[in-house]
C-alpha cells in the first residue's frame, strides 16, 4: 500500500535538487520510484506532473535540432526546499477507480511504451540528419578530391569500393536444389516492427 504524506512533494523536490543532470519525466519518475519505494512509477509520474502544474518544477527544452524535454527546479521549488515547505498534492486520485496502474492497462507498462516512442522518434530525426550531414561531407570531399579529413573531433575517410551481392531469387533459380539443401541454414528470429504516429494518428516513421 502506498504511503503519501505532507512531505512527499518536498521529498521529490529534494531528489531533483540532488541530481547532477536533469532527466525527462519518464526517467525522473523511475528515479523517484527507486529512491522512495513508497509508490509506483505511474504514481511518481503523476506527482511530478502535479509539481509542474503548481510551479515547483518546470519542463525545459535542451535539444538542438529536435526537442529534448527535461525537468528542473523552479525558483519556487528551490524556495520550497529551503523553507521545508509542505506542498499540497492530490493523493486521493490514486484511490479512485479511474486511476489505473500502467501495468493494468495493457501487456507492456505504459511508461515503457511512452519512453520507447520518444526514443524512436528522436532516433528517426537523428538518423535523417546524420544522412544529410554525411551526404554533404561526401560531396564536399569528392569535389575537393580529399580522401581524409583530420580535426580535433574526428577522422573522416572517404573510400570507394565495390560490393558483390548474390540476389536470393537468382541463387534459388540457378543453383541446383541439392546444393541449396546443403548450404541453407534456417534461424528463427523475433522482429519488432514499429510504426510511430503523431498526435493526429498519422504515421511518421517505420522501423
Amino acid at each position: 500500500m502506498s504511503t503519501f504524506t505532507n512531505k512527499t512533494g518536498l521529498q521529490i523536490l529534494e531528489i531533483v535538487s540532488g541530481m547532477k543532470v536533469n532527466y525527462g519525466k519518464n526517467n525522473l519518475s523511475k528515479i523517484v520510484w527507486h529512491e522512495t519505494k513508497g509508490f509506483s512509477i505511474y504514481q511518481a509520474k503523476d506527482l511530478v506532473s502535479q509539481l509542474i502544474e503548481r510551479g515547483y518544477l518546470k519542463e525545459m527544452n535542451v535539444g538542438l535540432s529536435f526537442a529534448i524535454i527535461v525537468i528542473a527546479l523552479t525558483d519556487k521549488g528551490k524556495e520550497a526546499i529551503k523553507n521545508k515547505e509542505e506542498i499540497q498534492l492530490d493523493f486521493q486520485r490514486f484511490y479512485n477507480d479511474s486511476f489505473k496502474q500502467a501495468t493494468d492497462i495493457g501487456i507492456v507498462d505504459k511508461d515503457i511504451i511512452e519512453e520507447y516512442y520518444n526514443v524512436k522518434k528522436e532516433l528517426i530525426e537523428l538518423s535523417k540528419r546524420e544522412e544529410e550531414l554525411k551526404d554533404t561531407i561526401k560531396l564536399a570531399m569528392t569535389e575537393k578530391h580529399a580522401d581524409i579529413i583530420h580535426n580535433e573531433l574526428m577522422d573522416l575517410y572517404l573510400k570507394k569500393s565495390e560490393r558483390v551481392t548474390y540476389p536470393k531469387e537468382k541463387i534459388e533459380r540457378f543453383v541446383p536444389q541439392n546444393l541449396l539443401e546443403k548450404i541453407r541454414t534456417v534461424n528463427e528470429i523475433t522482429i519488432l516492427t514499429t510504426k510511430l504516429k503523431d498526435n493526429k494518428g498519422d504515421k511518421i516513421g517505420l522501423s
